[in-house]
């Protein structure tokens, strides 16, 4: 789990106090090259405070990349990220410390809470000792502690850990847990003590029903904003609003719809039947005119001859109107070049009939990693 920016107990009230409406990450016009390979070219979405963004596209097409740039672990190659209030990301792989346990975890998702309450009690010792301006310290640490819910926060991460079948013994190390075991272990911790927006990569791996209904319950109810990059189609249908949809569009760049799942879904279908019969109709003028200059070519080539009866001079005068009109053919040729990409194969067909609480893939129709046992 990361958070940005991430509290010390040096922090000041200000820093603890979540941004609330005005929290938002914006990315304008990101372009991310790993090594020779381009990632994503020309993204740009704002995940406000009140968003439910859904990142979908198929494997490849940088959806990790983008919650990583917008987390601000990732400085993109091309554009500009805008960041306020606090982000809190959770990745598929946690990178494992040595000797890290299950309480470093919960103790760092609880840091901001933590800092509010010292915050809060150190106003407190000035306002009783009656020291210059106390008593607008301690009412902005007691704001800050109280949009932050402190003192409720330990116990949110306890729920949270039950309700997702995570570990609750604090001093388990993290090593001796498996890869679905400190998954939940994370996101519990994410859920129990959320930053103002909450980017989650496939957070319904390694859950199981009832997990799943927990999450969907806490996302819809966060008070900040939420981005998600999932496969799990109930999950998409449960709490997204807008899609951002990163698969290949006619021009080159990502989509975005709004209006939830059935509203992207019929929006991609439409772009796709756009594309395919803009690509098919573009084929077929191509075609028409290269015929056209081969008719043309083929007259030069066996000798063009006037009807019978035609005088030289009159042939020859046709002549190099013939040339013309090859010429003409060709330059037209030229400028109707197809311009739209042909559509991907992967595209050509629309995902698979829906059906309560199935869990399948929301792009192939494949079982999603959400149907696996949790480990």
């Amino acid at each position: 789990m990361h958070t940005t920016p991430s509290p010390s107990p040096s922090s000041s009230p200000d820093d603890l106090v979540p941004a609330g409406a005005t929290a938002h990450l914006r990315a304008g016009d990101v372009d991310v090259v790993l090594g020779d390979r381009p990632v994503l070219r020309g993204v740009s979405v704002t995940v406000s405070a009140r968003s439910r963004l859904a990142v979908v596209g198929e494997n490849g097409r940088g959806k990790t990349t983008l919650l990583s740039v917008l987390a601000g672990l990732l400085v993109p190659t091309g554009g500009s990220v805008h960041r306020a209030g606090t982000a809190t990301l959770v990745r598929q792989a946690l990178d494992v410390a040595p000797r890290s346990t299950v309480g470093t975890l919960t103790a760092a998702a609880l840091d901001r809470a933590h800092a509010a309450l010292r915050a809060l009690d150190a106003a407190g010792d000035d306002l009783a000792a009656d020291l210059p301006g106390a008593g607008g310290r301690y009412a902005t640490a007691l704001d800050a502690a109280t949009r932050l819910d402190a003192w409720d926060a330990e116990r949110r991460v306890d729920v949270a850990l039950e309700a997702l079948g995570a570990c609750t013994d604090r001093t388990r190390e993290l090593a001796t847990l498996s890869v679905g075991q400190r998954h939940r272990v994370r996101l519990a911790c994410a859920l129990g003590a959320p930053g103002d927006v909450l980017l989650l990569d496939e957070p319904t791996n390694h859950l199981d029903a009832d997990g799943l209904a927990f999450l969907t319950a806490r996302l819809r109810s966060h008070g900040g904003g939420v981005a998600l990059v999932s496969h799990d189609r109930a999950l998409l249908r449960d709490v997204a609003r807008e899609f951002l949809d990163l698969d290949p569009a006619e021009d080159g760049h990502p989509a975005l719809y709004a209006g939830g799942y059935d509203a992207w879904q019929d929006g991609r279908a439409r772009a796709r039947e756009r594309w395919a019969q803009t690509f098919a109709g573009q084929q077929a003028e191509h075609r028409r005119l290269a015929a056209a200059v081969d008719r043309a070519r083929d007259r030069l080539q066996t000798g063009w001859r006037p009807d019978k009866g035609t005088g030289r001079h009159q042939r020859q005068s046709r002549a190099p109107g013939v040339v013309q009109a090859l010429n003409r053919d060709r330059a037209a040729l030229e400028a109707a070049r197809v311009q739209a990409p042909e559509p991907p194969p992967s595209l050509s067909c629309r995902s698979c009939g829906s059906g309560a609480g199935r869990r399948w893939c929301a792009r192939t129709g494949s079982r999603s990693p959400a149907a696996s046992r949790r480990r």
